[in-house]
């Protein structure tokens, strides 16, 4: 069978060929924690961990594509019932009607009657559908469904899965508590599963398989580039070797130009540009000049530009402290020509614009980076990447 990169390798669907079982704590993988988890009656799952990990990919390698019914809580957004939301998406009336009908024989004749009874969707005939055809449902951002529609889940979800309707709960780790929060009688009744971020080596098994299989040479050198620049992502890692496909020569010899290029065309795809300019222009100066710092490759940015060069050095840290921040910033400025000091608080308040910024244009701030304590933390990795791979126009 003749493979090809976009075959081998996948970001936006199940990587049939690339797929890494990982290690979790004690003596088994996920994706025997997962099975476990399933086979206990009256328990809710909650699997937690860093964005682009590989929560509902685990889910998929375990329950099957065909077996789970995936929604999201922008699904739930300006619903009133929970039942009625998952009823439409498998497709189950939510109004209808039975007809029954009786004949009657009297003296040679046929008499028919007719009798017409109308129902609404209910728990029961959703609960029904789900256990009859082994469906699982899953429950991607929850936190994005209104307060009110988050409790009256967490109050149905109780009885559902004593009902042994199996519910899997896919969440960040600092959303993870918000349905325990919700109704406190879910404690003890929830399986947790969190998902550490992958290792080195786990991150190197995609590409090793994957250009195994096409024929394609990799030094350990290149190897151990495209585990940094992935930024512990398993759905980045596989972009970047998909498009790899599009760059390497004939030799197939993996060489650090096709990296490079995957990665410009990787981040060309993205859409943080809007973001990225919110955050470059920074907050109104009310009229007063900005100070400028001068780079070493000759341009000239002001605070808000420099914090974001910083950022884009190697390596990537999906955590940096304001110390390293510093340090990096001063690493990147033309001392010759700068005259301007650049100090800690300098950095400080820059960061701290930036996250108002996030809030003010209307972005979910923690789905991008979190400011906290003096450290910033990218929360989407993909955001890391665009920085680092945005091309300067």
């Amino acid at each position: 069978m003749k493979y090809s990169f976009n075959s081998v390798f996948s970001s936006a669907t199940f990587p049939e060929y690339t797929y890494v079982n990982r290690k979790s704590s004690g003596d088994f993988t996920y994706e025997e924690r997962l099975m476990m988890a399933l086979k206990q009656m009256g328990y809710l799952i909650v699997i937690d961990g860093p964005s682009k990990i590989g929560k509902t990919v685990l889910c998929e390698a375990v329950i099957g594509k065909e077996r789970l019914v995936a929604m999201t809580g922008n699904d739930f957004k300006g619903e009133n019932e929970f039942w009625s939301v998952v009823a439409k998406k498998v497709d189950i009336p939510l109004m209808g009607e039975v007809q029954n009908v009786s004949s009657v024989s009297g003296q040679g004749e046929q008499v028919g009657t007719r009798y017409i009874s109308k129902y609404q969707t209910n728990k029961e005939r959703v609960l029904n559908y789900f256990l009859e055809n082994n469906k699982v449902l899953l429950l991607d951002d929850f936190h994005y469904a209104d307060e009110k529609m988050q409790h009256d889940t967490a109050c149905q979800l109780k009885e559902a899965i004593r009902s042994d309707l199996k519910v899997v709960i896919v969440s960040l780790p600092h959303r993870v508590d918000e349905t325990v929060k919700n109704n406190p009688d879910l404690q003890g009744r929830i399986m947790n599963i969190t998902m550490k971020p992958w290792k080195k080596e786990e991150l190197a098994e995609i590409p090793n398989k994957g250009f195994s299989m096409l024929g394609v040479t990799a030094g350990e050198e290149m190897i151990d580039r495209l585990v940094m620049e992935c930024i512990d992502s398993p759905q980045t890692m596989q972009s970047i070797c998909e498009n790899i496909g599009y760059y390497i020569s004939s030799d197939k010899i993996l060489k650090n130009e096709d990296i490079t290029k995957s990665c410009y065309l990787r981040a060309d795809y993205l859409t943080y540009q809007e973001l990225y300019a919110k955050l470059l222009a920074g907050l109104s100066s009310r009229g007063q000049k900005r100070a400028v710092y001068y780079l070493e490759d000759g341009s000239e940015v002001d605070r808000y530009g420099l914090v974001l060069e910083a950022l884009r050095k190697d390596p990537p840290l999906k955590s940096i402290t304001i110390a390293e921040i510093y340090e990096r910033a001063k690493a990147v400025l033309d001392k010759t020509k700068t005259t301007q000091k650049l100090t800690t608080q300098t950095i400080r308040g820059t960061m701290k614009s930036m996250f108002s910024i996030l809030e003010e244009s209307g972005y979910e701030a923690d789905r991008v980076f979190d400011w906290k304590e003096n450290v910033l933390t990218f929360i989407e990795p993909l955001f890391l990447f665009y920085l680092r791979w945005r091309r300067d126009e």
